[in-house]
């Protein structure tokens, strides 16, 4: 028998069928995204290209700095697959006019018609998903387990 720290027996009952479908969503998305992403083996440029297209799609701005806060990766991590994303023309940079030492972040087309196409599939597959009116936050997470509060 597996021990769930936290769970009772009835808890763990409860949330079986709903963890099941989270599963098999994500897996599903995994599926998805894999086929039309450069993003196998790496959460980081996943990350990279969902925060590009999140506030290309709200018409902000977003500053390479910006964008690296964002997650809780690594900064070579990050500079790392940012780089390849840019050469494999995923991204481009863009001079910022008012502070010419930031560089704004773009999306391709190549990048652009990928998510029109992930759009696609997953409204197929899912289609409840893209009605969900959740506001998502971007911001910069401190995730190093000493912060962690227990």
């Amino acid at each position: 028998m597996i021990l769930f720290i936290g769970f009772n027996r009835s808890q763990l009952d409860m949330n079986t069928n709903n963890i099941i479908e989270v599963t098999d969503l994500l897996i599903k998305m995994q599926e998805v995204t894999s086929k039309h992403l450069p993003v196998s083996h790496s959460l980081i440029p996943y990350h990279i290209l969902l925060v590009v297209m999140h506030h290309y799609s709200k018409k902000e701005e977003l500053s390479v700095k910006k964008l690296f806060s964002s997650g809780a990766f690594s900064a070579m991590g990050n500079r790392y697959h940012f780089r390849k994303l840019v050469e494999n023309k995923w991204i481009y940079l863009k001079d910022n006019p008012n502070d010419l030492r930031l560089k704004q972040t773009l999306p391709s087309e190549k990048l652009i018609l990928a998510f029109s196409e992930i759009s696609e599939k997953i409204q197929l597959i899912f289609p409840e998903i893209l009605y969900l009116n959740t506001e998502l936050n971007l911001q910069q997470k401190n995730t190093h387990p000493s912060n962690q509060k227990v």
